[in-house]
């Protein structure tokens, strides 16, 4: 009797993941099932839905919800509020020697008029992380200069947010940073364009 050999048949189930891998992948399922669930919900209500655009809507809000709580308690850590943080980081992205008139910090640096960056600055100065110094040019005029306190729990709290951004959107690669910047700036100037 001659023996005959079963023809191997070659593995197509991949190799065994780590545990983290599994619940990577098991979150990702979540996720997805949770805004196509969205999708169905809205679909129902409103037939003519574009299911594209809903499910970036859902995913772009999601990710800004995401967002936002890492950076908020980056900012609870540091003991700043939003426009605290914005004001000091607005100084740093000046450059040395860090000093600037409210004029020019708000609106473009911190979303408040000039009015609300006065009891803004208030503050970050008691705490001693701003001081006001006399305008060369006008002496009616001050400016507001963060101190070496204040440069150097900006530069903690902004080392602090990229880390947690650079965290939240560690599974991305290079290329694929790339492709999304490309697409996202296209949607901005999009959405952009379409409000009135």
């Amino acid at each position: 009797m001659t023996s005959r050999s079963t023809p191997k048949v070659p593995d197509t189930h991949p190799a065994p993941q780590s545990l983290a891998q599994l619940r990577a992948v098991s979150e990702a399922h979540r996720l997805d099932a949770a805004v196509d669930a969205l999708v169905g919900e809205w679909q129902s209500v409103i037939p003519a839905l574009d299911e594209d655009v809903r499910a970036i809507a859902a995913r772009i809000a999601r990710i800004d919800d995401r967002l936002r709580a890492a950076t908020a308690a980056v900012l609870k850590a540091s003991g700043l509020s939003d426009n605290e943080f914005r004001l000091l980081a607005g100084l740093m992205r000046i450059g040395a020697p860090y000093r600037a008139a409210p004029t020019d910090l708000a609106g473009r640096y911190v979303p408040v008029t000039s009015g609300g960056l006065t009891g803004l600055a208030r503050r970050l100065e008691q705490r001693g992380l701003i001081r006001r110094v006399s305008h060369a040019s006008d002496q009616r005029s001050m400016l507001i200069e963060l101190t070496p306190e204040g440069i150097a729990l900006a530069e903690r709290t902004i080392a602090q947010f990229t880390h947690a951004e650079q965290g939240l959107m560690g599974g991305l690669s290079e290329a694929d940073r790339k492709r999304c910047n490309a697409i996202l700036r296209k949607l901005l100037h999009s959405i952009e364009a379409a409000l009135p």
